[in-house]
Order: structure tokens, then sequence, then C-alpha cells
């Protein structure tokens, strides 16, 4: 092939180039890379329902076992730490032995450990098995998103990653659905009962997904070249992953800000029962759906910056109708309270694994996410205790806090320095492919 061909726009590698820029995003992925990414997907549904059943039941149990439904909730605490500690564990298997094998395992793990619960005869070992189903949960999220990420094309893992994420809302939905049915029939045990199918997702995953390539080829050329992995304390590798941790503890800071008081805030303020309430709520899932789907797409075209400081800030005008200032606009603020308040959370998958090398990306992503999830969690009973203290509507709390956190999340990205890996990586990869078959 001539230089002039090269050059030429009509020639065989300019409608190749026209050929994949306007091509339809999800013809370009092959059926293997199609299988990795429905795996994290549905692995990522069936852990937001297996985590939300606990939280539609929590009175239900509390009142079978004698305890406060605070006492209840407050399980969520070790749930978290123990998330921490699931995702460091997978991710060093991940990056060890590849990313199928801790997804297929934490998959059976926490659906086993949430399907006990059915059959606790106290409290404390309700307490016990969600406990431990905690650690599954972590290392689901560590494991399948670095898979669907890494097996994903450049070109579209934006929007890839807003679907993945945004499907913990369809989990929310499924939950609060199966209740509804379940609950009535054969009480709060049979819900968990229900929570065992996730284990059955294994199966598939072990013959159907392929291991990840980008893992594979990492291992392929550090034996070629006898190379030591890197470690997390390397100055290259600390670094961004304490920026991570930061900025997830503020984004998470926000998902707890908006969501955890949000129903108590319905029925205190607003005098809603349960059969009101359920309708915003799942308004408020489908907004953030639809704004994980569009902020993953803005952050592979546009940056991370734009893609999570510009619905922060359109979010602060938002949060009185989302709290509630015109009652008969509820329904309105819930869906933008999805879309602009949470709807970020799309970003994190394609931000965090395009952060880290591949030797190092699954560790430091689920120690990024898990940390930040900690950080934050003193978020929930900030809200109530200030409502306690200060005598200001749950609604004026959750403005306060949940807006001080936007701010924040938005101040910080805006002021750091532009490196934004998310917004660079794809159009190389694009180029290398392209000089691969211009040559």
């Amino acid at each position: 092939m001539t230089a002039a061909t090269r050059r030429d726009p009509t020639g065989p590698t300019g409608a190749m180039k026209r050929t994949r820029r306007h091509s339809a995003w999800w013809r370009e992925p092959t059926r293997p890379q199609w299988m990795a990414f429905l795996a994290a997907w549905l692995g990522w549904v069936l852990d937001a329902f297996d985590f939300t059943i606990y939280l539609i039941v929590v009175p239900e149990i509390a009142k079978e076992f004698g305890v406060s439904p605070t006492s209840a909730l407050g399980s969520l605490t070790l749930t978290l730490l123990v998330r921490l500690l699931g995702s460091v564990v997978a991710g060093w298997m991940a990056d060890r032995w590849g990313r199928k094998l801790p997804l297929m395992l934490s998959l059976v793990w926490f659906a086993v450990f949430d399907g006990l619960v059915a059959f606790a005869p106290s409290f404390l070992w309700v307490l016990v098995f969600r406990t431990l189903f905690g650690f599954g949960m972590g290392a689901e999220w560590t494991a399948g998103s670095t898979l669907a990420m890494e097996n994903w094309p450049a070109r579209s893992r934006g929007i890839a990653s807003g679907i993945l994420q945004g499907s913990w809302a369809i989990g929310f939905l499924l939950a609060a659905l199966a209740s509804a049915v379940v609950v009535p029939a054969w009480g709060w045990r049979g819900l968990f009962l229900v929570a065992v199918a996730p284990a059955l997702l294994a199966l598939p995953i072990r013959y159907l997904v392929p291991e990840s390539a980008e893992w594979v080829e990492q291992k392929r050329l550090a034996r070629s070249a006898r190379t030591r992995p890197r470690t997390l304390r390397e100055a290259g590798v600390l670094g961004k992953l304490v920026a991570s941790c930061l900025t997830m503890g503020l984004g998470f800071g926000v998902y707890y800000g908006l969501t955890t008081s949000y129903t108590l805030m319905l029925a205190l303020d607003h005098g809603m029962g349960p059969a009101d309430r359920w309708p915003l709520m799942s308004i408020f899932n489908l907004g953030m759906m639809a704004g994980a789907i569009a902020c993953g797409w803005a952050a592979r075209r546009y940056g991370v910056k734009v893609a999570v400081a510009l619905p922060a800030l359109l979010m602060l005008p938002v949060l009185p109708l989302y709290v509630g200032a015109l009652p008969s606009l509820l329904a309105l603020g819930a869906f933008l309270g999805g879309v602009f308040g949470v709807g970020f959370a799309g970003v994190v998958p394609v931000f965090l694994t395009d952060m880290f090398p591949a030797d190092v990306r699954a560790r430091c992503v689920g120690i990024a996410y898990h940390v930040g999830a900690i950080m934050a969690a003193f978020v929930v009973p900030a809200i109530p205790y200030l409502h306690d203290r200060t005598g200001l509507s749950l609604g004026h709390c959750i403005g306060i806090i949940g807006g001080g956190f936007l701010a924040l999340l938005a101040g910080l990205l805006l002021l750091a320095p532009t490196t934004d890996p998310a917004a660079s990586r794809a159009p190389s990869a694009e180029r290398s492919r392209e000089q691969e078959q211009a040559a």
C-alpha cells in the first residue's frame, strides 16, 4: 500500500476508519466480549438484588427477633467493612490467577450466605451470615468490573461502564418486585431463599466466558521479560490509589447522603406510607440507570471531569425538588435526583480500570471502591443525627449533607490536574489498531 493510498480518505484505510467511526457501538464487540460483559452485568444485578432485599425486610426481621430497626440496620457497617476484605482477596486472586475464578467463587459465596439468612435461628446468626455475605459482595464487584472493562472494546468502553454500573438499579427494582410477591405469601425468609439463585451463574461463566485478554497478554509479556510484578507501594501506583480512594469517598458521600434517609424523609416529612414511597424509589432508580449510561458515555467522549462535575453541579439547584420543597413535583425530583445526583456512578468502572496497569488493576480497583465506601459510611447516621440535634427536617438535612458532598466532588475534579485516563486511553487504542490495519 503506497503512502498516497494511505493518506487518501477514500481509500481502503479511510473506508475502514469511517466504518468504525459510524458503526453502532454494540456491533463492535465480539461474542466472547459480550459474554464477559453479560457475566459481570448479571453478577452486579444479582449482587444488588441480594443486598437490597435485606433493607426491604428490616422491619420484619427486627420484629421477629425483638431488636430495634436501628440495630438491624447497624449490620450494614459490618457488611461494608468485610466488603473491603473481600475486594482485597479477590483483587489479589484476579491479578495472580485471572478474573474468572474470583468472579465465580464470589457469586457462589454471596448467594449461599445470603440464602442461609432464611434459616437463621436468632438475630446473631442473621448478623453473622450478612457479614459473610459482604465478603462475597466485595469480591464480585472487583472481579466482575475488571473482567468486563478489560474485555470490552476501548471505543465504547464508557457507555458499557454506564450500563454495567446502572444495573444496580435493576437489581433494586427486582428486589422490590420479589418482595411484593414473596413476602406476603412466604414471609421474609422466603425472600432469602430466592437469593440463592445467583450461584447458578457460576456454571455458564466457567464454560462460556473468556478470560481477560488484557490480563493474559500482560502475563505473557511479564514471563517473556522476566519482570517482577508491581506492588501497590510503588510511587506510580500508590499516588493514583490514594487519589482514587479520595474521589470514591466523595462519590459515596453523595450517594449515601441522597439515598440512605430518602425513604425516611418521605415517611416523616411527607407522611407517605410504603405504597406511596416505592413508586418514587423506582423512579429514582430508573433515573439512576439512565444517568449512569449517559455519564459513562460522556466520560469516554469528554473525560471524567465533565462526566462527573457537570451533573454534580446541575444537581445542586435540583435538590429542593428532590427533597420535596414542592410536594407535587416529588416524582420529577426523584427522577432528576437519579440522573444528576447519582448517575455519575456510571463513570466508576471505566475510570478505575483505566487508572491502573493490568498487573495491579484488580487489587487497586477493589481497594479504591470499597475504601471509598468506608470513608463515607459516617454519612449514613449523620443525617438522622443532624435532624435530631437541630430540629431541621430530614429534607433540609439531606440537602445540606448531600449538597455539600456534591460541591466537594465537583470542586475536587475541577481543581485536580488534567490526568484523565478514561478520556485518553480509548483514542490511543483506536490509533494503534488503525496503524496496524493501515500497515
